[in-house]
């Protein structure tokens, strides 16, 4: 008996292979697009955790004008494991590049991840550069690279290509949203390479010492170790619950601490955080519409499946076999199937999903040995899945096993609401067509098909509209952040420290639009504190505000402070509120009124005029020139850092782009083809209901042509319908997407333009339209004797 069994479920899923192939490919695809994602932002985490754990990330980092002193007292303190000093300087290279230069004595916490080379000692002479920067550069162990600072020449060897786990994410100011590796990087080398030279003559301009004789006389004993300036000192505490514990002793104990900065407030840091808590957004949105989706279509296809074996359960039920032995029988049907496509679904999603997209991170993030990593829910969701499948088998079979066997042995009538279908002898749709009369009352007599399918074309196309939407709107972010926001062509990044007649000099050359950035500490309303910036602008036209919808404002007035949407969304900030705030390094604090909000998609900050920071008795010092001159040329300033030009700064975006477009194609294209098998298993389910019919209908007199038409223009409403409907949801979900899974210092929402719409909706028809014409070519198959003879 058992035998006879398999040989009829095998006999019967080659008769109704179709149909089963579909239950197949979309049980796969769903479990292939939730694992995938799942895959690939379990790897991310597990990476980073890894990275940090192993590499000893600092947990907070002190910021200032720092020596040895310093160190000493938060090695002292109680809750402290070790903590090490570090200069961090903007350096250039022979070729005009940028390099972040650090320079270090110990290398215990924040340490290297040695990819080829020596570990780092401080007493090797040499220069430990960022990997990226050496792989775009094309620099090898053992090369020499020439770096620029601030007067002090080094020629320094490569001694290892390495990464660090406070760089995964490094650019060079606010104004860059995407890192360029080719012309910015960062590098590591001994306290011991700063020469002495340098060294003496910062501290000669400290005392205003022009004579070296002089100098030698009132500094006899100088140890140039002993004066080098310090900029952080980074320290690992022990008990991470009491992180401000500690940020708190160390503001009163160490004088010099201008800034303490929790390492989960680093742009490194806060960028990797952020991917993270975006792909959990995907996981639940992209993988749970593509189940959601699939799961609908193999409930209707398994229950559609199973009532056409109505009157073999008869048969075997007369035959006397069990109830029991029958449900096991049909649930064996959904099962098997659903088991060996969650495992293949499992496979691929680690593979063609997970390792690709963790490899575009891992091209954008410095972090190494980035691996999809896969979790116990991806297993659970499978078996969820098969068990949903195999329960709505045995509900359906159950049904029709409480029938008697002579029952099941006939064809079961559908019920049909006579009211419902007179619709089509009133008013307009009396005037109808015959084939629309047709196909209306076919739908009202199969709701829960339709609505299945509808259910299944809506989510595919607003997920390409949402996919391709994406694109759209980062395109739009960029024209608004580089054209609109920015008007200029040249930034110059002013040095620390100059005096007021070398500010002169560059206002003389280049312009006087400036602005400066104040790092600050905002008490919100609960006392809590947390860290921003202000832009402080007097660059007029060059830098620019713009409302909610993206329209330029006027430019700022003097009397109060601008705070943008995302921001004031965030700690609702209502207009005319005030804010307490203050600088970094000094304790003063200062109460600002909120008089406008502005949006900017890439910092989430507060503005004011240069005119309203002195009204408050601080001293402007820009950091930052705007200027529409001609600079292709040239490649050093005195007195400027670096030399940005808006045109690579916008260029840098499209390794962004480039990631993002790699996700979404794969994205795309599985939702085309989960589409197109909806659509597909949709018109199997259409075309097997309605042979009886059709054959009728020859019976009749219709040509096969006229029934063709009739069956492709069902399959057509359905997919014009769902079209109106996804393209508006595919709009909301990137918008939602946008407003939830970014980055909360990003503020975007969904721009997308007419083409996507236009390429959404004619490619969810074109598929639909293809596959109702193949499925149409059965109709001439039919046999006419034996469709009707089964129905008898």
């Amino acid at each position: 008996m058992v035998i006879m069994l398999k040989r009829k479920m095998l006999r019967d899923i080659r008769k109704n292979l179709s149909q089963f192939i579909t239950i197949f490919l979309m049980v796969m695809i769903g479990i292939m697009a939730y694992s995938g994602i799942k895959a690939y932002m379990g790897g991310m985490q597990e990476t980073r955790d890894k990275f940090y754990s192993e590499n000893n990330l600092y947990d907070l980092s002190v910021m200032g004008y720092l020596n040895h002193d310093d160190l000493k007292t938060i090695k002292g303190l109680d809750n402290v494991n070790d903590a090490e000093l570090k200069l961090s300087v903007t350096a250039t290279t022979d070729n005009d590049k940028t390099l972040l230069l650090n320079f270090i004595e110990s290398n215990s916490i924040s340490k290297f991840y040695v990819f080829q080379g020596e570990k780092f000692d401080v007493n090797k002479s040499g220069i430990w550069l960022d990997n990226f920067y050496a792989l775009e550069n094309d620099i090898k162990v053992g090369d020499t690279v020439l770096v620029k600072y601030d007067g002090m020449i080094l020629h320094e060897k490569v001694l290892g290509r390495i990464n660090v786990p406070d760089h995964l994410y490094d650019v060079r100011d606010e104004s860059e949203l995407y890192p360029d590796r080719k012309e910015f990087g960062f590098a590591y080398m001994s306290t011991n390479e700063i020469t002495e030279d340098y060294i003496k003559s910062l501290v000669m301009k400290e005392a205003n010492i022009t004579d070296e004789n002089v100098f030698k006389m009132v500094m006899p004993n100088f140890k140039y170790k002993n004066y080098i300036p310090f900029s952080s000192i980074m320290a690992d505490v022990k008990d991470k619950s009491k992180v401000d514990d500690v940020k708190e002793i160390i503001e009163d104990k160490v004088e010099n601490a201008k800034a303490i900065i929790n390492v989960e407030d680093t742009s490194s840091y806060v960028a990797y955080q952020g991917e993270i808590d975006e792909g959990k957004t995907y996981v639940g949105v992209f993988s749970g519409i593509f189940l959601f989706i699939a799961m609908l279509s193999v409930i209707t296809t398994m229950t559609r499946v199973v009532k056409n074996q109505r009157t073999q359960i008869g048969t075997l039920k007369a035959l006397g076999f069990s109830n029991r032995r029958i449900l096991l029988h049909y649930i064996g049907y959904g099962f098997w199937i659903s088991v060996i496509a969650s495992i293949v679904g499992l496979v691929l999603g680690y593979f063609a999903i997970g390792n690709v997209f963790i490899g575009t991170e891992m091209d954008f993030f410095e972090i190494p040995n980035g691996h999809p990593a896969m979790d116990s829910s991806c297993y659970y969701m499978a078996a969820i899945v098969v068990l949903v499948v195999a329960l709505i088998t045995f509900i359906t079979c159950r049904s029709i096993l409480k029938e008697n066997p002579a029952e099941t042995l006939r064809t079961k009538i559908p019920s049909i609401k006579g009211k419902a279908l007179n619709i089509t002898k009133k008013g307009f749709f009396k005037k109808l067509s015959f084939s629309s009369k047709w196909n209306l009352r076919d739908v009202l007599r199969n709701k829960m098909r339709t609505f299945m399918g509808l259910a299944g074309i809506v989510g595919c196309c607003a997920l390409i509209v949402c996919s391709f939407g994406m694109l759209d709107s980062m395109n739009f972010f960029v024209k608004l952040q580089f054209e609109d926001l920015y008007n200029f062509d040249y930034k110059l990044n002013i040095k620390e420290g100059i005096s007021s007649e070398e500010y002169d000099e560059l206002y003389d050359k280049y312009g006087n639009n400036t602005s400066q950035s104040l790092g600050i500490e905002i008490k919100n309303k609960d006392g809590k504190r947390e860290s921003n910036n202000i832009l402080v602008t007097d660059a007029g036209d060059y830098l620019r505000f713009v409302d909610n919808k993206n329209r330029i404002k006027d430019k700022p007035t003097d009397n109060g402070v601008y705070v943008t949407y995302k921001l004031a969304e965030t700690n609702n900030y209502k207009l005319g509120d005030e804010i307490e705030w203050h600088i970094y390094g000094d304790s003063k604090y200062y109460k600002s009124k909120i008089i406008g909000f502005n949006k900017d998609p890439q910092n989430q900050n507060v503005s004011m005029t240069k005119k309203y920071l002195e009204s408050l008795g601080i001293e402007y010092k820009p950091d930052a020139l705007y200027t529409n001159n001609d600079l292709s040329k040239t490649k050093e300033i005195k007195n400027i850092e670096t030399i940005q030009n808006i045109n690579s700064l916008k260029e840098g975006m499209t390794g962004m782009l480039s990631m993002m477009r790699t996700m979404l194609i794969m994205i795309i294209g599985i939702a085309i083809l989960l589409g197109s098998v909806i659509i597909y298993n949709l018109g199997i389910l259409s075309y097997t209901e309605k042979e009886y019919q059709f054959a009728t209908l020859k019976v009749l007199g219709f040509k096969d042509k006229q029934i063709e038409n009739i069956f492709i223009k069902q399959n057509n409403w359905i997919a014009i319908i769902s079209i109106i409907i996804g393209l508006p949801a595919g709009f909301y979900l990137t918008d939602w997407l946008f407003k939830t899974a970014i980055e909360e210092h990003y503020d975007f929402c969904a721009f997308i333009t007419t083409r996507t719409y236009i390429i959404a909706a004619i490619g969810t028809f074109i598929v639909s339209y293809l596959v109702s014409k193949f499925l149409a070519r059965k109709i001439k198959k039919i046999d006419m004797v034996t469709s009707l003879k089964g129905n008898e």
